[in-house]
């Protein structure tokens, strides 16, 4: 029997976040409920499961793998909660560097 894999660590952490749907050009601003480094839940949101979506915040500690920094991320919405929160999966994430 093969093992479960692994969830990763999640961590609670009340920060901004701000997202938009793959293509679009307005950013939404929303706030993370909790955070790892395979992908994030924040809320409220009006996103849909299978939506692709671009994510920027800034997390003030290292998560799992991921350093501290500000961090855009392109993912996935695997679920949406009944009070309007999105989980969505990681897929690419890289640093901004400020200019």
């Amino acid at each position: 029997m093969n093992p479960l894999p692994q969830r990763a660590e999640r961590v609670r952490l009340q920060i901004p976040i701000a997202y938009r749907a793959q293509g679009e050009e307005d950013w939404f601003q929303s706030r993370i409920v909790d955070l790892s480094e395979s992908g994030v839940l924040f809320g409220p949101t009006e996103l849909q499961p299978g939506m692709v979506l671009e994510v920027i915040f800034a997390s003030p500690i290292q998560v799992g793998l991921m350093a501290p920094g500000k961090l855009v991320c392109v993912g996935e919405v695997e679920r949406t909660t009944e009070v309007g929160a999105a989980a969505a999966r990681f897929e690419e994430c890289r640093f901004l560097l400020d200019a």
